[in-house]
Order: C-alpha cells, then structure tokens, then sequence
C-alpha cells in the first residue's frame, strides 16, 4: 500500500507540487531546478510511519489535486483560501475538512509559498463554537440561511441543522417557490420520507407555489401547523389532500387564492373526522360562494378568527352557516361583501358575547337594525368597524354606546353619524383607544372635544375630510397626550 501511494504522490514532471499550493507567479508550469531535493522531502515524509495509522482508501489523489500539469502556460491557478490558511482554519474550525496533506505531515516552518506575500488573517468568527453560529443562523430568513449555506463546507453543515428550519418562508416574486420548495426539502429530508421538523411556511410577497409543491408539502410535512400562501395558483384538490394529512393544521391562510373555493377532508375510514384550523383568512378568494362556505365551517368547528374580506358572492343564505358550526368564533370580517344585509347580521347574533370583532365595512346595504341586534346580544364587543356603512345614523352608535361598553375600537367613517352620537359613544365607552371619524360631516369639534375630555386613554384619531378646526385638534392634544391624530388639514402643522 505505502509503495502505491508513494508511486501516486511523486512529483509530476511537469514542475514541483509545492508551487501550487499558494500564490503562484507567472512561471509556475517551469520545471523544478530541485528536483532531487523535491524527491527527498517526499520520501522523508511519506516513509515515516505514523503512530495512527489512517484509512485513505477514500480520498481522491489525483494529478488534478496536486497540480496543473494539463493547463495550458497562460493558465493561472487559483488562490484557496482555506488550503493558504491550513495551519490557522485546523485549530479553530474543528467541523472542516482539512485534507490529507495536514493529516499525512507536519507543514515546514516558515513561508512555503511563491507569489504575493503571505498573511496570516486572524477570522474571530471560525473561533465560534458551532452553537453560537447555530444561535446566529436563527435570526436570518430561509433565503438567507440558502445564501450562508454556500460559503463554506461548515457553514453548509450548520446552516441545514433541523431546528433552522421549522419556519420556511419564501418572499419576493424573484423566488421561484417550486424550485425551492423542492431543493429544501431535499436537503432537510434526504432519503427519508418525511421532515418533521418543519411547522410553518410562509410563501408571500410575490413568491408563488402550484399544487406540485403543495402535494409534496401534503407527503412530507405532516406536523404542518401554520400555512400562508397570497396569491398563488393552488387549487381546491391540493388543498384537500394537505388539510386531510397534515391533521395538525391550525392557521391557514390563502388570500388572494382565486381558485380555492372549498376546504374540505378526502373521504376516508373515519367520516366523522373534522379539521383542527382555528385561523383561516379567505380575503379575496373570489370563486368562494354560499355553498363552499357551508362545507368550510362544517369541516372546521373550532374555527375562532375567520375572515371572509371581499368574497363577493358571499350572501345571507351562507352567513347564516357560521354560527351554526362555529360557535366559539371571536372574530368575523366580511368587509366588502356588498350582498350582506341586516338579515345576515340577524344571524351573526347568534354567536353571542363569544364575538369580539367585527368588521362589515362597506356592506352598503347594513342599516340601524343590524347594528343594534349586534350590540344587543354581542355585548362584549371590543372592535367594531361599520365604515361606508351611510345607512348607520346616531341611533345605531347610541345604542351600541350603551350596549357594548368595553369597546376599545370603532370605525365609523362615512356614516351619518354627528356630534349626538359621539357624546354617548365618549360618555359610555371610556376605554376607546382608536377612533376613526373620516368623511363624517356632521361631525363638529364639539363631539371630538367629547370624545377627547373622555377618552383620555385616546392613541389614534381620524378626522380625515371632517369639519374640524384647529379649537378641536388643539382639545385632543391637550386631553390625549399620546394620541396620533390622521387629519387633511394643513393649518393643524
């Protein structure tokens, strides 16, 4: 054996190996003046006998390790960073590959190398024990962690450990999520089936998956808990296959998917079974209508924040579904459904003071009525927003003043509420902390003098195309000392 390998690391005649292994200058493919000197030095070494005798049937030690003998004479050999500083790099970065020609001999003292004058550079970050490197990893993003892993051979071992990685996220429409999707699983998973190790993804701002990322994302993560994807082009049949394996499924959220219409579990052995999503925002899933909507809230009974924003086919008929199913909902937005009328508020009474949030924004055709049922039996409202609502007078907030008297948030722009109104809201509901009066005018500085002498825990006003002067805006300053005030009116500067 040691005959062989010694056959195999003799010089090369086309010039002496120990010029490659740093800075060359320009002629280093000349021939070696000192090569029986060269020969010498090698045969000291390799004969030696270590103590350890090492295994070395796997290391590759061809002629293209050790030199350039086949490049052609303008070629010039590449500086290696880690091979120039062998001597630093083996002491402190225990995780690195160091070769066999630190292994097989001790290097000469002294500077070996031919060329630009050799520096030692002091790295304080290869002096780090791998858990703090591991500890700094987690405050990047997976783009990031992608980026880390192709410096070095360590910090691609330490940039893939599992725990790295239990949240992906993929923003920025120049990510191609497909092709990531599948080089991260790639490498977290290897040749297993599954990664149980990762619990969120996030693919936002831009970045897309199709249902092939999804059906792999189904197989191999099935400890799944959160799931984000804005605007991709998934459709309802992956999406049934991933709710249906992943069973601990509790935050999904696929705005501005527009052909998911339906979430629902593939038939199996156990019919009776039922998802674990307590979070689903369907905001802008325009293909959603009354019947999909029945078999969403069937599926998920423990449904607690829904949102159903600018599903425009949405009407009473499916409103009605939701308390029906989903009797511990606190939160419910179906802002910009312009078919919601006060029949569907009358339904949406049923969830009682177990609803916290509420948000009928621009359902033009929401009246008093439907208010007051609300504020009669969901009195423990916190957040209620009625904006474009113009059918909603002083009547509605008078009555929901005095009913929902914990409330901290309301919007009320455009409504056709006045200075009546917001007396009882300021008098009745001390504990107002974000108020929004925009295009309201019938508003005059005396209700915002109310709401400020009152509401004096007031953090952020609207008076945005109100009749406001500077006596009202001067009021809120003096009252609501950290109140941030939205306003259009250049004099209040």
């Amino acid at each position: 054996m040691n005959q062989q390998l010694m056959e195999r690391l003799s010089p090369q005649p086309g010039g002496c190996p120990l010029v490659h292994l740093g800075h060359t200058s320009s002629d280093e493919t000349a021939p070696c003046n000192e090569s029986f000197e060269c020969k010498q030095y090698y045969q000291a070494h390799f004969n030696e006998q270590p103590s350890n005798p090492l295994d070395l049937s796997s290391l590759s030690l061809g002629s293209g390790y050790w030199g350039y003998s086949d490049a052609p004479k303008y070629y010039r050999a590449p500086s290696n960073y880690l091979l120039d500083n062998f001597t630093k790099l083996g002491k402190s970065s225990p995780s690195l590959d160091q070769g066999y020609h630190t292994l097989a001999f001790a290097p000469p003292e002294g500077n070996i190398f031919k060329g630009k004058k050799y520096q030692n550079k002091n790295n304080s970050f290869d002096r780090l024990t791998d858990e703090l490197i591991i500890r700094i990893f987690s405050f990047l993003s997976s783009i990031d962690l992608s980026i880390c892993a192709m410096v070095c051979r360590r910090f691609n071992i330490l940039a893939w450990v599992p725990s790295l990685w239990r949240i992906i996220r993929l923003e920025g429409d120049h990510v191609r999520g497909d092709r990531a999707i599948r080089g991260i699983l790639r490498q977290l998973c290897g040749q297993m089936d599954t990664c149980p190790n990762i619990e969120r993804i996030h693919v936002t701002f831009g970045a897309k998956i199709s249902d092939k990322s999804l059906l792999m994302l189904a197989r191999r993560c099935p400890e799944l808990t959160h799931l984000q994807l804005i605007g991709c082009t998934v459709t309802n049949n992956a999406l049934f296959e991933l709710v249906t394996r992943c069973a601990n499924l509790q935050h999904l959220d696929v705005t501005g998917c527009v052909k998911i219409s339906c979430i629902s579990i593939n038939p199996g052995p156990d019919s009776s079974r039922r998802l674990q999503v307590q979070y689903l925002d369907l905001t802008d899933c325009s293909g959603l209508q009354d019947s999909g909507l029945r078999v969403i809230v069937h599926n998920c009974p423990q449904l607690t924040h829904l949102y159903l924003r600018r599903c425009v086919q949405i009407t009473d008929a499916g409103l009605k579904f939701v308390p029906s199913f989903c009797t511990d909902l606190k939160e419910l937005s179906v802002s910009d459904c312009v078919n919601i009328t006060d029949f569907g508020l009358y339904e949406l009474g049923k969830l009682g003071p177990v609803l916290r949030y509420l948000s009928v924004a621009k359902c033009h055709q929401v009246s008093d009525a439907g208010l007051k049922v609300i504020a009669r039996r969901c009195y423990k409202l916190r957040y209620l927003n009625a904006r474009g609502c113009e059918a909603v007078s002083d009547d509605a907030i008078i009555f929901l003043a005095r009913s929902c008297t914990r409330l901290c948030a309301l919007d009320i722009g455009k409504c056709d509420v006045s200075d009546a109104g917001l007396r009882a809201l300021a008098e009745s509901c001390p504990n107002l902390k974000k108020l929004s009066l925009r295009s309201c005018d019938l508003v005059t500085d005396r209700g915002v003098q109310c709401v400020a002498y009152f509401c004096r825990g007031l953090q952020q006003l609207n008076i945005q195309d109100c009749q406001i002067t500077l006596e009202g805006y001067r009021a809120v300053k003096k009252y609501c000392k950290r109140c941030v005030i939205e306003h259009t009116n250049p004099g209040f500067f």
